[in-house]
């Protein structure tokens, strides 16, 4: 409408959360056969259109963790294949070995010894030895049981999970694009068959249709019954699975897979995990925040965008960081003249110390983490100075620590939308004082891509790519809106 502006960037990431919530239900798709010749099929689920695009080998999930060391440090066998060892016993580990199966076989890709692919053919191939064929799939089952929350029973042996069929369809599709060994398609196409799978009594299963209409690739199944945990970080590494088996078949079902489980995590991301201002949740069974798992969340829902270049995941992925960002960052905190205050606060918020300072000029000190303290927003802690120990709240133009820090890199670049108005852009030098500024006045609204978001020098700013801002960092401010 005319004469309004568009929200500022607190207010638009409350807005993402809210239009995400207030999502219309999307329309479901004819049911996904498991296979030629066969019946059974997972009941209708809801489709929102999302579809996998292609992605560089380096932007791949998984393909940016360090390389694999010769020496494998864990638990191993003689054949090199990683083992769990867990009240004392020694277990096979699908999820475990599919993920030291995949570093190694990146680890061979960027140098080519042969020791690194040979130990990855190890793990795919331990889990073809002990591999349960059920209705035209195989599953790679787990022996021992496993405890969870208070809210959910314990799981009991033998079962089995998306998360390691997901893994290991990653696995096997990588291997037969890496060797062209026709056993490794062989073994994507059977793992791909679990997950087109209903439930059904007494068989091996990990994918369900909850009462909504949404598909959930589980990693802990709960029977009797068809329900599970809903778990978000392994719904998403499933996905990773079925998006690098589309890779190499480019298989319609895959699509299909891939668009209910990407539905899954836009309808239930912000609503169910999120925990807004405080660190997201691991299930909807299990409602207690995770630490360990909030990073993985935001890097999930990015790699979610990449896979699917659908904004919406990039917008969610920003809002968990807003929520939480990762706390180890350190670096220098400008002080301006006047007063300020430090705190220490219980775990829960509450204050238990407060220090004052007043400077009469700038200054400067050493702080070793950027955290969110709960009901009290971002806060420095501070390692020297008269506030050695204490936490100062982050206050562009009062106390800025420097540098860009909690950034996200968008591929494909993202859209940013300009309301009409005046707008100051910034470029830094190495140590991050202001070395170019850019002032333009858009008379009528457009817009500009975006490579990467971050909060420099205390603010929220993003990084423009193209046109008059190409190069610079603008500061998120009334105006400004990431295109949903």
């Amino acid at each position: 409408m005319v004469g309004m502006r568009a929200p500022g960037p607190r207010a638009w990431l409350s807005l993402v959360a809210v239009l995400i919530a207030g999502a219309v239900l999307p329309v479901r798709a004819a049911p996904v056969e498991a296979a030629q010749g066969q019946h059974e099929a997972l009941p209708t689920f809801a489709r929102a259109g999302f579809r996998p695009h292609p992605m560089s080998d380096a932007a791949l999930p998984y393909n940016d963790t360090p390389l694999a060391p010769r020496v494998d440090p864990h638990p191993h066998d003689e054949q090199g294949v990683r083992l769990f060892r867990y009240n004392g016993v020694t277990y096979d580990h699908p999820v475990a070995q599919a993920q030291w199966g995949l570093s190694n076989l990146r680890t061979y890709l960027a140098n080519r010894d042969a020791l690194f692919l040979n130990r990855a053919l190890a793990q795919a191939q331990r889990n073809l030895d002990r591999k349960v064929e059920s209705r035209g799939a195989w599953w790679y089952p787990y022996a021992f049981d496993f405890p969870r929350c208070a809210q959910m029973p314990g799981i009991r042996a033998t079962w089995y999970s998306a998360m390691a069929q997901g893994q290991l369809l990653s696995l096997f599709s990588r291997l037969h694009a890496v060797t062209g060994d026709h056993k490794w398609r062989t073994a994507a196409d059977r793992t791909f068959q679990s997950l087109l799978l209903p439930p059904t009594p007494g068989l091996p299963w990990v994918s369900w249709v909850d009462y909504l209409g949404y598909l959930w690739l589980e990693e802990y199944p709960v029977t009797p019954g068809v329900t599970g945990e809903r778990v978000l970080n392994g719904l998403v590494f499933a996905l990773y699975g079925v998006y690098d088996y589309w890779r190499v078949t480019a298989d319609p079902r895959a699509v299909a897979i891939f668009d209910g489980a990407a539905t899954t995590v836009r309808r239930y991301a912000a609503v169910s995990f999120r925990a807004p201002q405080w660190i997201s949740r691991y299930s909807i069974g299990c409602l207690h925040s995770n630490a360990d798992y909030h990073p993985i969340h935001i890097r999930q829902l990015l790699e979610t965008y990449e896979m699917s270049q659908a904004p919406v995941f990039a917008g969610l992925a920003d809002l968990f960081r807003e929520d939480y960002p990762a706390p180890a960052v350190s670096g220098t905190v400008v002080f301006s003249a006047g007063t300020h205050v430090g705190y220490r606060f219980t775990p829960g918020g509450s204050i238990v110390g407060l220090r004052t300072l007043t400077l009469s000029r700038q200054s400067n000190a050493h702080s070793d983490q950027r955290i969110r303290i709960r009901g009290r927003g971002i806060h420095y802690r501070v390692t020297n100075g008269p506030l050695a120990g204490f936490l100062v709240p982050e206050e562009p133009g009062r106390r800025e620590l420097l540098g860009a820090v909690e950034q996200h890199t968008y591929t494909p670049a993202r859209t940013l939308g300009f309301a009409p108005g005046t707008y100051v852009g910034h470029r830094y030098d190495s140590a991050w004082a202001v070395s170019e500024t850019r002032t333009f006045t858009f008379p009528r609204a457009s817009a500009a891509p975006f490579g990467a978001s971050a909060w420099v020098n205390g603010r929220l700013s993003y990084q423009i790519t193209a046109g008059v801002y190409a190069g610079f960092w603008l500061p998120a401010v009334d105006g400004l809106t990431p295109a949903p």
